[in-house]
Protein backbone atom coordinates (compact mmCIF):
# COMPACT_ATOMS: atom_id res chain seq x y z
CA UNK A 1 0.00 0.00 0.00
CA UNK A 2 2.58 2.36 0.66
CA UNK A 3 4.19 2.13 -2.87
CA UNK A 4 0.88 2.10 -4.52
CA UNK A 5 -0.14 5.23 -2.25
CA UNK A 6 2.80 7.20 -3.56
CA UNK A 7 0.99 8.14 -6.74
CA UNK A 8 -1.30 10.51 -5.29
CA UNK A 9 1.22 13.24 -4.57
CA UNK A 10 0.61 15.81 -7.41
CA UNK A 11 2.33 19.35 -8.10
CA UNK A 12 -0.42 22.05 -7.44
CA UNK A 13 0.78 24.94 -9.19
CA UNK A 14 -0.67 28.57 -8.74
CA UNK A 15 -0.43 31.92 -10.53
CA UNK A 16 -1.84 35.24 -10.95
CA UNK A 17 -4.39 36.97 -12.77
CA UNK A 18 -2.98 40.30 -15.00
CA UNK A 19 -3.57 42.16 -17.49
CA UNK A 20 -0.17 43.58 -19.17
CA UNK A 21 -2.09 45.72 -21.62
CA UNK A 22 0.02 48.80 -20.81
CA UNK A 23 2.43 49.01 -18.35
CA UNK A 24 -0.10 50.50 -15.64
CA UNK A 25 -3.00 48.01 -15.99
CA UNK A 26 -6.27 47.27 -15.06
CA UNK A 27 -7.37 44.93 -12.98
CA UNK A 28 -9.08 42.44 -14.98
CA UNK A 29 -8.82 41.38 -19.32
CA UNK A 30 -10.54 39.20 -20.65
CA UNK A 31 -8.68 36.41 -22.72
CA UNK A 32 -9.93 34.68 -25.56
CA UNK A 33 -11.38 30.84 -25.47
CA UNK A 34 -8.31 29.84 -27.58
CA UNK A 35 -6.16 31.24 -25.34
CA UNK A 36 -7.54 30.02 -22.47
CA UNK A 37 -8.25 26.29 -23.35
CA UNK A 38 -4.27 26.65 -24.77
CA UNK A 39 -3.85 27.39 -21.01
CA UNK A 40 -5.29 24.71 -19.74
CA UNK A 41 -3.34 22.06 -21.62
CA UNK A 42 -0.46 23.36 -20.91
CA UNK A 43 -1.22 23.39 -17.03
CA UNK A 44 -2.26 19.52 -17.49
CA UNK A 45 1.08 18.61 -19.29
CA UNK A 46 2.99 20.35 -17.42
CA UNK A 47 1.69 18.08 -14.46
CA UNK A 48 2.28 15.09 -16.21
CA UNK A 49 6.14 14.08 -15.77
CA UNK A 50 5.11 14.02 -11.85
CA UNK A 51 1.97 11.84 -12.40
CA UNK A 52 3.98 9.64 -14.83
CA UNK A 53 6.49 8.59 -12.09
CA UNK A 54 4.19 8.49 -9.46
CA UNK A 55 1.03 6.68 -10.91
CA UNK A 56 4.46 3.71 -12.06
CA UNK A 57 4.72 2.75 -8.78
CA UNK A 58 3.43 -0.39 -9.55
CA UNK A 59 5.54 -0.77 -12.52
CA UNK A 60 8.96 0.50 -10.32
CA UNK A 61 7.85 -1.99 -7.43
CA UNK A 62 7.65 -5.19 -10.31
CA UNK A 63 10.98 -3.94 -11.87
CA UNK A 64 12.95 -3.23 -8.79
CA UNK A 65 11.68 -5.68 -6.48
CA UNK A 66 10.77 -2.75 -3.93
CA UNK A 67 9.43 0.60 -3.20
CA UNK A 68 12.23 2.36 -3.07
CA UNK A 69 11.21 4.85 -6.14
CA UNK A 70 8.28 5.91 -3.53
CA UNK A 71 10.84 7.57 -0.97
CA UNK A 72 13.74 9.14 -3.68
CA UNK A 73 11.27 10.37 -6.07
CA UNK A 74 9.58 12.83 -4.12
CA UNK A 75 13.04 13.69 -2.52
CA UNK A 76 14.92 14.61 -5.64
CA UNK A 77 11.72 16.22 -7.21
CA UNK A 78 10.99 18.62 -4.50
CA UNK A 79 14.42 19.14 -3.99
CA UNK A 80 15.36 20.17 -7.63
CA UNK A 81 12.07 22.02 -8.34
CA UNK A 82 13.42 25.03 -5.42
CA UNK A 83 16.31 25.04 -6.79
CA UNK A 84 15.33 25.87 -10.23
CA UNK A 85 12.18 28.22 -9.11
CA UNK A 86 14.94 30.48 -7.22
CA UNK A 87 17.24 30.85 -10.62
CA UNK A 88 14.04 31.54 -12.00
CA UNK A 89 12.71 33.62 -9.68
CA UNK A 90 16.31 35.59 -9.41
CA UNK A 91 17.47 35.26 -13.99
CA UNK A 92 14.18 34.11 -15.30
CA UNK A 93 13.10 37.48 -16.46
CA UNK A 94 16.44 37.76 -19.06
CA UNK A 95 15.37 34.91 -20.96
CA UNK A 96 11.89 35.13 -23.54
CA UNK A 97 8.98 32.85 -22.62
CA UNK A 98 9.62 30.86 -25.27
CA UNK A 99 12.97 29.83 -23.98
CA UNK A 100 11.14 29.14 -20.19
CA UNK A 101 8.50 27.65 -21.76
CA UNK A 102 8.93 25.83 -24.86
CA UNK A 103 12.43 24.02 -24.26
CA UNK A 104 11.70 23.03 -20.82
CA UNK A 105 8.41 21.24 -22.47
CA UNK A 106 10.66 19.65 -25.45
CA UNK A 107 12.90 18.47 -22.89
CA UNK A 108 10.27 17.07 -20.70
CA UNK A 109 8.33 14.88 -23.59
CA UNK A 110 12.12 13.40 -24.21
CA UNK A 111 12.81 12.61 -21.07
CA UNK A 112 9.91 10.71 -20.07
CA UNK A 113 10.62 7.92 -22.58
CA UNK A 114 13.55 7.43 -20.45
CA UNK A 115 11.61 5.20 -18.73
CA UNK A 116 10.73 2.94 -22.03
CA UNK A 117 13.77 2.79 -22.97
CA UNK A 118 15.71 1.89 -19.47
CA UNK A 119 13.38 -1.03 -19.63
CA UNK A 120 14.64 -1.86 -23.17
CA UNK A 121 18.09 -1.69 -21.70
CA UNK A 122 17.59 -3.98 -18.41
CA UNK A 123 15.92 -6.90 -20.79
CA UNK A 124 19.40 -6.67 -22.66
CA UNK A 125 21.48 -6.72 -19.89
CA UNK A 126 21.71 -3.90 -18.08
CA UNK A 127 21.90 -3.61 -14.32
CA UNK A 128 19.07 -2.46 -12.65
CA UNK A 129 20.97 -0.67 -10.23
CA UNK A 130 22.41 1.43 -13.41
CA UNK A 131 18.60 1.32 -14.31
CA UNK A 132 17.30 2.77 -11.03
CA UNK A 133 20.17 5.40 -11.71
CA UNK A 134 19.07 6.22 -15.13
CA UNK A 135 15.56 6.69 -14.09
CA UNK A 136 16.71 8.97 -11.16
CA UNK A 137 18.57 11.43 -13.82
CA UNK A 138 15.19 11.32 -15.81
CA UNK A 139 13.39 12.59 -12.61
CA UNK A 140 15.79 15.80 -12.09
CA UNK A 141 15.92 16.47 -15.59
CA UNK A 142 12.04 16.54 -15.68
CA UNK A 143 11.66 18.33 -12.40
CA UNK A 144 14.34 20.75 -13.14
CA UNK A 145 11.86 21.43 -16.22
CA UNK A 146 8.78 21.30 -14.93
CA UNK A 147 9.91 24.06 -12.18
CA UNK A 148 11.05 26.50 -14.88
CA UNK A 149 8.26 26.03 -17.09
CA UNK A 150 5.91 25.89 -14.45
CA UNK A 151 6.67 28.99 -13.02
CA UNK A 152 7.36 30.98 -16.17
CA UNK A 153 3.47 30.05 -16.95
CA UNK A 154 2.76 31.34 -13.53
CA UNK A 155 4.26 34.89 -14.96
CA UNK A 156 2.79 34.36 -18.66
CA UNK A 157 -1.08 33.86 -16.94
CA UNK A 158 -0.16 37.52 -15.16
CA UNK A 159 0.48 38.90 -18.74
CA UNK A 160 -2.39 36.84 -20.75
CA UNK A 161 -5.09 38.18 -18.30
CA UNK A 162 -7.74 36.96 -16.36
CA UNK A 163 -9.49 33.33 -16.82
CA UNK A 164 -5.50 32.28 -17.26
CA UNK A 165 -4.87 31.25 -13.99
CA UNK A 166 -7.85 29.27 -13.57
CA UNK A 167 -7.27 27.79 -16.92
CA UNK A 168 -4.02 26.67 -15.32
CA UNK A 169 -5.37 25.48 -11.92
CA UNK A 170 -8.37 23.34 -13.41
CA UNK A 171 -5.91 21.72 -15.88
CA UNK A 172 -3.71 20.51 -13.58
CA UNK A 173 -6.70 19.54 -11.18
CA UNK A 174 -8.23 17.67 -14.40
CA UNK A 175 -4.53 16.07 -15.14
CA UNK A 176 -4.72 14.51 -11.32
CA UNK A 177 -8.11 12.28 -12.28
CA UNK A 178 -7.18 11.57 -15.72
CA UNK A 179 -3.59 10.43 -15.11
CA UNK A 180 -5.23 7.95 -12.59
CA UNK A 181 -7.89 6.87 -14.93
CA UNK A 182 -5.76 6.63 -17.60
CA UNK A 183 -3.43 3.92 -15.44
CA UNK A 184 -6.04 1.75 -14.33
CA UNK A 185 -7.41 1.62 -18.00
CA UNK A 186 -3.60 0.69 -18.95
CA UNK A 187 -3.70 -2.01 -16.15
CA UNK A 188 -6.88 -3.14 -16.36
CA UNK A 189 -7.07 -3.64 -20.50
CA UNK A 190 -2.75 -4.70 -19.81
CA UNK A 191 -3.45 -7.15 -16.94
CA UNK A 192 -0.22 -9.33 -16.08
CA UNK A 193 1.66 -6.93 -18.64
CA UNK A 194 3.48 -4.12 -16.88
CA UNK A 195 6.05 -3.20 -19.19
CA UNK A 196 3.65 -3.17 -21.95
CA UNK A 197 1.37 -0.79 -19.93
CA UNK A 198 4.22 1.56 -18.82
CA UNK A 199 5.09 1.68 -22.49
CA UNK A 200 1.57 2.97 -23.47
CA UNK A 201 1.55 5.50 -20.59
CA UNK A 202 4.72 7.01 -21.05
CA UNK A 203 4.09 7.65 -24.86
CA UNK A 204 0.80 8.90 -24.44
CA UNK A 205 2.32 11.58 -21.57
CA UNK A 206 5.30 12.28 -24.39
CA UNK A 207 2.80 13.17 -26.82
CA UNK A 208 0.66 15.30 -25.10
CA UNK A 209 3.74 17.36 -23.95
CA UNK A 210 4.88 17.71 -27.42
CA UNK A 211 1.20 18.53 -28.19
CA UNK A 212 0.99 21.10 -25.77
CA UNK A 213 3.86 23.30 -27.58
CA UNK A 214 1.48 23.90 -30.38
CA UNK A 215 -1.31 24.87 -28.06
CA UNK A 216 1.36 27.27 -26.79
CA UNK A 217 3.03 28.60 -29.96
CA UNK A 218 -1.26 28.97 -30.58
CA UNK A 219 -1.75 30.72 -27.86
CA UNK A 220 0.74 33.33 -27.90
CA UNK A 221 -0.48 34.58 -31.48
CA UNK A 222 -3.58 34.80 -30.50
CA UNK A 223 -5.13 38.94 -30.78
CA UNK A 224 -6.35 39.07 -27.43
CA UNK A 225 -2.91 38.76 -26.10
CA UNK A 226 -0.68 38.87 -28.81
CA UNK A 227 -0.13 42.95 -27.96
CA UNK A 228 0.82 42.94 -24.60
CA UNK A 229 3.23 40.02 -24.79
CA UNK A 230 5.11 41.98 -27.56
CA UNK A 231 4.86 45.24 -25.74
CA UNK A 232 6.54 43.03 -22.86
CA UNK A 233 9.19 41.69 -24.49
CA UNK A 234 10.88 44.66 -25.80
CA UNK A 235 10.78 46.40 -22.52
CA UNK A 236 12.31 43.21 -21.49
CA UNK A 237 15.14 42.80 -24.11
CA UNK A 238 15.84 46.82 -23.55
CA UNK A 239 15.82 46.75 -19.66
CA UNK A 240 17.90 43.57 -20.30
CA UNK A 241 20.54 44.47 -23.11
CA UNK A 242 23.16 46.37 -20.27
CA UNK A 243 23.16 43.10 -18.16
CA UNK A 244 22.98 44.86 -15.49
CA UNK A 245 20.85 44.35 -11.91
CA UNK A 246 19.84 48.08 -11.88
CA UNK A 247 18.23 47.54 -15.29
CA UNK A 248 16.51 44.04 -14.28
CA UNK A 249 15.12 46.55 -11.53
CA UNK A 250 14.64 49.04 -13.75
CA UNK A 251 11.57 46.31 -15.15
CA UNK A 252 9.41 47.16 -12.29
CA UNK A 253 9.19 50.88 -12.56
CA UNK A 254 5.41 51.70 -13.83
CA UNK A 255 4.37 54.41 -16.20
CA UNK A 256 3.87 57.37 -13.21
CA UNK A 257 7.35 57.81 -13.25
CA UNK A 258 7.71 56.76 -9.38
CA UNK A 259 11.02 55.32 -7.94
CA UNK A 260 11.67 51.96 -9.06
CA UNK A 261 11.71 49.68 -6.18
CA UNK A 262 13.87 46.76 -5.76
CA UNK A 263 12.98 43.07 -6.87
CA UNK A 264 12.83 41.88 -3.40
CA UNK A 265 10.41 44.84 -2.49
CA UNK A 266 8.58 44.20 -5.13
CA UNK A 267 7.87 40.69 -4.17
CA UNK A 268 7.09 41.69 -0.57
CA UNK A 269 4.09 42.94 -1.75
CA UNK A 270 2.67 39.80 -1.73
CA UNK A 271 4.02 37.95 1.44
CA UNK A 272 0.72 37.31 2.95
CA UNK A 273 -0.61 35.38 -0.01
CA UNK A 274 3.11 33.18 -0.64
CA UNK A 275 3.09 32.62 3.07
CA UNK A 276 -0.68 30.69 2.76
CA UNK A 277 0.23 29.22 -0.37
CA UNK A 278 3.36 27.87 1.29
CA UNK A 279 1.44 26.44 4.39
CA UNK A 280 -1.22 25.01 2.53
CA UNK A 281 1.21 23.24 0.54
CA UNK A 282 2.89 22.22 3.55
CA UNK A 283 -0.12 20.56 5.15
CA UNK A 284 -1.25 18.71 2.11
CA UNK A 285 1.89 17.61 1.44
CA UNK A 286 2.27 16.09 5.14
CA UNK A 287 -1.02 14.71 5.35
CA UNK A 288 -1.39 13.08 1.79
CA UNK A 289 0.25 10.60 0.54
CA UNK A 290 2.80 11.15 3.93
CA UNK A 291 0.62 10.20 6.52
CA UNK A 292 -2.10 8.53 4.78
CA UNK A 293 0.57 6.04 3.56
CA UNK A 294 0.14 3.79 6.89
CA UNK A 295 -3.48 3.71 6.06
CA UNK A 296 -5.19 0.61 5.73
CA UNK A 297 -8.08 -1.05 4.95
CA UNK A 298 -9.13 -4.72 5.53
CA UNK A 299 -11.67 -5.12 3.51
CA UNK A 300 -10.73 -3.05 0.16
CA UNK A 301 -7.41 -4.16 0.36
CA UNK A 302 -5.28 -3.20 -2.82
CA UNK A 303 -7.96 -1.08 -4.06
CA UNK A 304 -8.34 1.20 -0.97
CA UNK A 305 -4.63 3.28 -2.43
CA UNK A 306 -6.32 4.04 -5.47
CA UNK A 307 -9.80 5.19 -3.98
CA UNK A 308 -8.06 7.42 -2.21
CA UNK A 309 -5.39 8.40 -5.12
CA UNK A 310 -9.52 9.00 -6.96
CA UNK A 311 -11.13 11.17 -3.71
CA UNK A 312 -7.83 13.51 -3.02
CA UNK A 313 -7.87 14.17 -7.32
CA UNK A 314 -11.32 14.75 -7.29
CA UNK A 315 -11.75 16.99 -4.43
CA UNK A 316 -8.69 18.79 -6.02
CA UNK A 317 -10.28 18.98 -9.14
CA UNK A 318 -13.73 20.58 -7.64
CA UNK A 319 -11.66 22.78 -5.17
CA UNK A 320 -9.69 24.46 -8.09
CA UNK A 321 -12.76 24.88 -10.36
CA UNK A 322 -14.67 26.65 -7.44
CA UNK A 323 -13.11 30.09 -7.29
CA UNK A 324 -14.73 30.71 -10.83
CA UNK A 325 -18.06 30.36 -8.92
CA UNK A 326 -18.07 31.24 -5.57
CA UNK A 327 -15.38 33.91 -4.07
CA UNK A 328 -15.88 32.98 -0.36
CA UNK A 329 -12.04 33.86 0.59
CA UNK A 330 -10.48 37.44 0.73
CA UNK A 331 -7.44 39.17 1.52
CA UNK A 332 -8.79 39.95 5.18
CA UNK A 333 -10.02 36.45 5.64
CA UNK A 334 -6.90 34.10 3.71
CA UNK A 335 -5.75 33.61 7.18
CA UNK A 336 -8.57 32.50 8.97
CA UNK A 337 -9.06 29.83 5.79
CA UNK A 338 -5.17 28.84 6.27
CA UNK A 339 -5.38 28.39 9.88
CA UNK A 340 -8.40 26.46 9.82
CA UNK A 341 -6.34 24.18 6.51
CA UNK A 342 -3.67 23.78 9.05
CA UNK A 343 -6.02 21.48 10.84
CA UNK A 344 -6.24 18.40 8.68
CA UNK A 345 -2.81 17.81 10.32
CA UNK A 346 -4.01 16.33 13.22
CA UNK A 347 -6.82 14.92 11.81
CA UNK A 348 -4.88 12.47 10.02
CA UNK A 349 -2.41 11.98 12.77
CA UNK A 350 -6.17 11.03 14.65
CA UNK A 351 -6.71 8.46 12.01
CA UNK A 352 -3.08 6.90 11.97
CA UNK A 353 -3.98 6.25 15.44
CA UNK A 354 -7.18 5.06 15.72
CA UNK A 355 -7.62 1.42 16.35
CA UNK A 356 -8.42 -0.63 12.85
CA UNK A 357 -11.71 -0.82 11.73
CA UNK A 358 -14.13 -3.67 9.57
CA UNK A 359 -16.61 -2.53 7.17
CA UNK A 360 -17.97 0.67 4.62
CA UNK A 361 -17.89 2.57 7.88
CA UNK A 362 -14.47 3.00 8.50
CA UNK A 363 -13.40 2.84 5.08
CA UNK A 364 -15.77 6.22 4.77
CA UNK A 365 -13.81 8.31 7.06
CA UNK A 366 -10.42 8.17 5.72
CA UNK A 367 -11.60 7.98 2.24
CA UNK A 368 -13.90 11.37 3.11
CA UNK A 369 -11.35 13.51 4.98
CA UNK A 370 -9.10 12.79 1.81
CA UNK A 371 -11.92 14.09 -0.36
CA UNK A 372 -12.13 16.93 2.13
CA UNK A 373 -8.36 17.64 2.09
CA UNK A 374 -8.26 18.03 -1.51
CA UNK A 375 -11.47 20.36 -1.91
CA UNK A 376 -9.47 22.15 0.69
CA UNK A 377 -6.26 22.18 -0.92
CA UNK A 378 -7.49 23.34 -4.27
CA UNK A 379 -9.58 26.19 -3.24
CA UNK A 380 -7.97 27.66 -0.88
CA UNK A 381 -4.24 27.10 -2.68
CA UNK A 382 -6.15 28.55 -5.61
CA UNK A 383 -7.49 31.65 -4.14
CA UNK A 384 -4.32 32.30 -2.36
CA UNK A 385 -2.45 33.05 -6.13
CA UNK A 386 -5.39 34.20 -7.39
CA UNK A 387 -5.56 37.32 -4.90
CA UNK A 388 -1.92 38.13 -6.06
CA UNK A 389 -3.62 39.18 -9.21
CA UNK A 390 -5.66 41.97 -7.65
CA UNK A 391 -2.66 43.87 -6.26
CA UNK A 392 -2.08 46.87 -8.54
CA UNK A 393 0.87 47.21 -10.61
CA UNK A 394 2.87 47.04 -14.00
CA UNK A 395 3.14 44.01 -15.95
CA UNK A 396 6.72 43.60 -15.15
CA UNK A 397 5.65 43.54 -11.44
CA UNK A 398 2.38 41.20 -11.78
CA UNK A 399 4.70 39.11 -13.75
CA UNK A 400 7.61 38.64 -10.70
CA UNK A 401 5.04 38.52 -8.28
CA UNK A 402 3.45 35.40 -10.64
CA UNK A 403 7.30 33.93 -10.13
CA UNK A 404 7.50 34.96 -6.60
CA UNK A 405 4.12 32.81 -5.26
CA UNK A 406 4.97 29.75 -7.36
CA UNK A 407 8.29 29.87 -5.84
CA UNK A 408 7.03 29.90 -2.38
CA UNK A 409 3.95 26.90 -3.49
CA UNK A 410 7.27 24.51 -4.35
CA UNK A 411 8.78 25.55 -1.01
CA UNK A 412 6.05 24.32 0.73
CA UNK A 413 6.04 21.24 -1.70
CA UNK A 414 9.60 20.50 -0.56
CA UNK A 415 8.79 21.49 3.16
CA UNK A 416 5.53 19.31 3.38
CA UNK A 417 7.55 16.26 1.73
CA UNK A 418 9.86 16.55 4.50
CA UNK A 419 7.53 17.03 7.55
CA UNK A 420 5.61 13.52 6.08
CA UNK A 421 8.92 11.86 6.52
CA UNK A 422 8.85 13.39 10.28
CA UNK A 423 5.65 12.70 10.97
CA UNK A 424 5.28 8.96 9.88
CA UNK A 425 8.97 8.30 11.65
CA UNK A 426 7.04 9.55 14.88
CA UNK A 427 3.89 8.24 14.33
CA UNK A 428 3.39 5.61 12.15
CA UNK A 429 2.20 1.98 13.48
CA UNK A 430 4.75 -0.22 12.89
CA UNK A 431 3.84 -2.68 10.16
Amino acid sequence: ARASLGLAVQSLGGSVMADASAPSMAETTTISSTVYWAMLSLGAANLLPWLSFLTLADYFLDIYGDNSMEFYFPAVSTTVLVGAATLNLLYGQALSFDVRVRVPTFVMAASLLAVPLVDLAMRAGLASRFGFAITLVSVLVNAFCSAVAQSSLYGLAALFGDGATQALQSGQGVMGVVSVLLRVVSNVVLAGRPSTSMFAFCSCGSALLAGSVAAYARAVCDDSVAARLAAYERRRLSATATATAGALDQMLLPAEGRPAPSRWLSASEVWLESLSAFLVFVTCLACFPGLATSLTSPTLGSWFPLLMVAAYNCGDLFGKTLPARARLVSRRSLPAWVSAHLLFVPLFLLLLRAPAGRGGASDALPLGCTFVLGVSTGYIGCMALVLVGEHAGSAEEKELWGTASSFSLMLGLTAGSLLSFALSAAFASPS
